[in-house]
């Protein structure tokens, strides 16, 4: 259970004292690694403020409650720290035990529960506050509406009317909420409170979205012991693959021309499966080896070609990229088979809400008319808001200050290699950084925890390097360094 307690702070308004306070606004996987990053590079009097209005260490992924929803990567590959990699593996072998249950060992290798690795992000957290002690880094719950500067910081509005005073901001907010449907029976929102509660057992149910969302939703709704079809609508009707045994493939080679068209790498992946299946090794080695380069790809690309990416690649490159654990996959084509899934290929055109449900048009693949049907609920499951369409409070209130700006697609904040926030006017933002989900539009393979907890060390190593300028001191004398990461080996040493 994630039992991490919160501290309530009072407010430090003296300029002096502020100025040694980060703020990490979200405490995902994100917030939470790079809070955990900063007590070990920064100065003893600095203070790490992590902010949080739902569960600390936990954020949207990592605090369901079902044992079901598994994560889809490998268990080896969740450690959340870069530089040890068996780090969630040790610490699950110490647990065998008690979390037997919430670990699935498949051909592919073992994958854990979302649950549980919400468990682990907890302990983490709480061991790194009793080693650093729980004033270092200070929890305080509640949702960041407004950030404005003051003086050579920023002054932190929360939606409870309380006010912080920090010196720097780190945002790891998470992926954006979409704006409410506003029609009765559709929920805008798949991971809102009660999405998949209340439902009659009678009518069936409508998903729009076929991703890993969607698989979330209908094995929940499933559990839960709901009788009705499950309806599953996309454009084009594509599931997420299943994992498989891989091998190491080497990373592909590409030439500066074919960085900059979508089609030439397109083309290249497509001679590399190729050239893999000609030597038995599968497909998944090939995308797998392109992960590390990924990031570089997408920057690499010129924005029309990183549009034509959203519009016609995402989703082929969505099921292939983020998989299925091999059981996960197998009660999905089990709840196809018996009709209790039902997969629609097509294009959603009208819903209407009506006396005995929401009334749905949609256009199915290979139809000559429209296609007609009522459902008792809509759920939006298609995952991908972007900034210009978020109500969330704080993206406004960024955006309208000119702290912020969004990046070329609009999808969020855009951000510098070094992942400093960029400002209305084009500069890198002074003393504030974001990484995680609502960096996307900039570096795109940013959702993940391989790649998050990379960003995360970047972060702190960024923030901490500010802070020592800001307190360089005089010429002729030396400047203090932020303290060693190697208090970080400690504490984790403790966690197994």
């Amino acid at each position: 259970m994630n039992t991490v307690p919160s501290l309530r702070l009072a407010p430090m308004d003296n300029e002096r004292s502020a100025g040694r306070r980060v703020a990490v606004i979200g405490a995902g996987f994100s917030g939470t690694m790079v809070a955990i990053h900063l007590h070990a590079l920064l100065p003893p009097a600095c203070q790490v403020l992590l902010c949080e209005r739902d569960r600390f260490a936990c954020g949207t992924a990592y605090a369901t409650p079902f044992a079901h929803h598994m994560l889809n990567v490998r268990a080896t590959g969740m450690s959340a720290f870069p530089a040890d990699s068996s780090h969630f593996v040790n610490w699950l072998a110490a647990r065998a035990t008690d979390r037997a249950g919430e670990v699935m060992t498949t051909e592919a290798g073992a994958f854990a529960s979302r649950r549980v690795f919400g468990d682990y992000l907890s302990e983490l957290l709480e061991t790194a506050r009793a080693t650093a002690g729980k004033r270092r880094i200070a929890l305080r719950p509640g949702e960041v509406v407004d950030i404005e500067r003051a003086g050579v910081g920023f002054r932190l509005h929360f939606a409870d009317g309380g006010v912080e005073r920090v010196g720097a901001v780190v945002l790891a907010m998470g992926n954006l909420p979409p704006p409410p449907s506003g029609m009765p029976g559709r929920l805008a929102d798949a991971w809102s409170a009660g999405a998949t509660t209340g439902l009659r057992p009678d009518l069936p149910v409508l998903i729009v979205g076929t991703g890993l969302t969607m698989i979330d939703l209908a094995l929940q709704m499933r559990d839960a012991g709901f009788a009705a079809p499950i309806i599953a609508l996309s454009r084009r009707g594509l599931l997420p693959r299943r994992h498989r045994p891989t091998t190491p493939w080497p990373t592909p080679v590409f030439t500066d021309r074919e960085r900059r068209s979508l089609l030439a790498l397109l083309d290249c992946v497509r001679r590399e499966v190729r050239a893999a299946a000609a030597r038995g090794v599968d497909w998944r080695c090939v995308i797998d080896s392109l992960r590390p380069m990924t990031a570089d790809l997408w920057c690499g690309l010129p924005p029309r070609e990183r549009a034509r990416f959203l519009r016609h690649l995402r989703p082929f490159w969505d099921v292939h990229r983020h998989r299925l654990p091999g059981p996960i996959a197998d009660r999905i084509d089990g709840m196809r088979a018996q009709g209790q899934l039902d997969i629609r290929r097509g294009r959603l055109l009208d819903m209407r809400a009506g006396e005995s449900g929401v009334e749905v048009t949609a256009r199915l693949h290979g139809a000559s008319e429209p296609t007609r049907f009522v459902v008792q609920r809509v759920i939006d499951a298609m995952g991908l808001t972007g900034l210009h369409g978020s109500v969330d409070p704080l993206a406004v209130a960024l955006m309208r200050r000119g702290l912020a700006r969004a990046d070329g697609l609009g999808l969020g904040l855009d951000v510098t290699s070094t992942l400093a926030v960029i400002d209305a006017s084009g500069h890198a933002a002074t003393q504030m950084w974001a990484l995680g989900p609502v960096v996307r539009g900039a570096l795109w393979e940013c959702t993940a925890v391989p790649e998050i907890r990379v960003h995360a060390v970047r972060v702190a190593h960024a923030v901490a390097e500010a802070f020592a300028e800001r307190r360089a001191p005089p010429v002729g004398r030396p400047r203090p360094q932020p303290r060693s990461a190697a208090p970080c080996a400690a504490w984790r040493a403790r966690t197994i």
